[in-house]
């Protein structure tokens, strides 16, 4: 009898690929899904919401939810996303494992998966005892259940980290539908929870409920990804597919006969990329740092709305085409010898994910840029399309596409940087920083530009992160001795004629037919739809390219 041909490694790239394709496939489902039931909801909310209340919601309690995260467990889930391959579910049952053994090499990112949680715990006691402590009797009283609504954030914070062992085994192990079930229900039951108790208020005509509706709804939303994860592998472990104690930390034994808990090389890794998430947060999270600190609530509340609109494709394509990236790029370029073939097929991956960014960037900013009046005056009406708002979210389109390149950019760089080069990377993070603080000065305090200087500032701050990585992944590459620059990202000069006039043609229409009545709204439309086709025929017909190889990567994920 032939013995079974062992598959190559071309082979289990090809196949790492189509999973990863079908990854990105599925949490693009769940982004879109979730985020446009989130934004229909938003416009029936925001209805019966102050923009004093919207802002506290969506920039303090968010800020104080995502400051608790980040800094808990971005670190460490980069860093344990860093193994070689994807290993089997485990059934060994020893109380002490073998660390060269393939469940050794799992106990590993199991036992430092559960540092997040300790610091969890103690991130999320600093900041809600900060967020509390700043709550004076007349703001407690001008916004009913604010110091609740704080408690009831952070304990969903530590809900959502008391899970992560579960989350990163789930990563490591490919399980993508296990995700975007769990977090499409607990996105459909956040929504509902919130667009309840937001007409329960109002149906009481009164708005003590408003703040407490936002915050309980993310305490829903936390209970339910622990139900979620803690469920599915306790009925792995009912399979017996694994066993109960390897979901817990249990000690190593090397080599040499030492036993251990923590293995130093990917503790100090996570180590490491915890404390530039740090100044990742501050990067990320500035904006809302800085209005929250510089401008009243009712500003908040009117950036926090534009934000809402500017950043739902963001979430919903760049966010998973990042994670998804990020894992590949790991999984492909962090073996012990990773060959030729697998360096440019990761190459090709990155380049053909930055060409699809930038003629998404082209969208928004040729067309999306010169009908934000139009589509906030249909959704909420004149009370929010007559204010500036409709202006930050057209400079806002222009930052959209900014964020999703350096995404991708940066994900490579945390993916595949060594340890040096991760330190390294510490110092010229707290220049970004500064860098991104004092355009914050110069646009906000030198110029008063309000919230287009917030908008501004974060365009410099990711242009110059932007440079930095690619700079990087230029001097990796080096040995494929391939003609990388800014330029090969870039559709072709028909494609880029093509959208230069729709974008002239859509601001025409804008200025000479308007958006005041229907009619006129409906005609502004059609010039923009017939302009958007044409340009798709463009890209057709010079960029084929990019639609076969993307049409070829989906074509792998389906064999799978």
């Amino acid at each position: 009898m032939a013995k079974p041909k062992k598959p190559s490694d071309d082979d289990t790239n090809q196949q790492l690929l189509a999973s990863t394709a079908k990854g990105a496939s599925y949490l693009i489902l769940l982004q879109l899904g979730s985020r446009m039931l989130t934004f229909v909801l938003h416009q029936i909310v925001l209805r019966y919401t102050s923009a004093e209340t919207f802002g506290i919601a969506s920039v303090k309690l968010e800020l104080l939810l995502s400051t608790i995260l980040f800094l808990s467990r971005e670190g460490y889930r980069c860093a344990l996303v860093r193994g070689e391959g994807v290993q089997k579910p485990s059934r060994d049952s020893f109380q002490i494992v073998p660390e060269d053994s393939a469940a050794g090499q799992e106990q590993k990112i199991t036992n430092i998966s559960y540092i997040p949680t300790v610091l969890g715990l103690l991130c999320t006691c600093l900041a809600c005892q900060f967020y509390l402590f700043n709550i004076d009797d007349t703001t407690a009283d001008l916004y009913p259940h604010y110091r609740l609504s704080v408690i009831l954030f952070g304990l969903a914070a530590m809900i959502e980290l008391s899970i992560e062992p579960f989350f990163i085994k789930a990563l490591n192990s490919m399980y993508f539908q296990l995700r975007v079930s769990i977090e499409g229900v607990a996105v459909v039951l956040r929504c509902l929870v919130t667009f309840a108790l937001t007409l329960y208020g109002a149906k009481l005509a009164t708005s003590q409920y408003s703040l407490l509706a936002f915050a309980l709804a993310q305490f829903v939303y936390g209970v339910v990804l622990a139900v979620g994860y803690v469920g599915f592998f306790l009925l792995k472990v009912w399979r017996q597919d694994i066993s109960l104690t390897s979901l817990f930390p249990r000690k190593l034994v090397s080599t040499s006969g030492t036993s251990f808990w923590l293995d130093e090389s990917l503790t100090a890794l996570g180590s490491t990329l915890t404390k530039q998430s740090l100044l990742k947060h501050v990067l990320t999270e500035g904006d809302k740092m800085l209005i929250s600190a510089l401008s009243t609530d009712r500003d908040q509340g009117i950036y926090a709305f534009v934000v809402n609109y500017g950043s739902l494709v963001a979430r919903i394509l760049f966010q998973p085409l990042e994670e998804t990236g990020r894992t590949l790029f790991s999984k492909l370029l962090n073996k012990k010898e990773s060959r030729t073939n697998e360096r440019a097929l990761a190459l090709d991956v990155l380049l053909l994910i930055l060409r699809c960014h930038v003629v998404l960037g082209l969208v928004f900013i040729c067309f999306a840029t010169n009908y934000t009046s139009t589509l906030i005056d249909l959704l909420v009406g004149k009370k929010w399309s007559m204010t500036q708002a409709p202006s930050v979210l057209a400079l806002y389109c222009m930052y959209v596409p900014i964020m999703g390149i350096n995404g991708i950019t940066e994900g490579f760089v945390q993916a595949v940087a060594s340890k040096q080069d991760l330190a390294r990377l510490s110092y010229y993070m707290v220049g970004f920083s500064l860098v991104f603080m004092s355009a914050g000065a110069l646009f906000m305090h030198v110029l008063p530009l309000g919230a287009f200087g917030l908008v501004l500032a974060n365009m410099v701050n990711l242009g110059v992160r932007i440079g930095y990585s690619w700079y990087y992944i230029v001097c990796y590459f080096h040995e494929e001795k391939r003609a990388l620059s800014i330029w090969s990202w870039w559709p072709s000069w028909a494609t880029t004629m093509a959208f230069a006039f729709g974008w002239a043609s859509t601001f025409w229409s804008k200025q000479v037919i308007g958006w005041d009545s229907l009619t006129a709204k409906m005609q502004h439309i059609g010039v923009g739809g017939f302009c958007f086709v044409c340009v798709c025929f463009v890209i057709y017909w010079k960029d084929r390219s990019l639609l076969v190889e993307l049409r070829q990567l989906f074509r792998k994920q389906k064999m799978e």
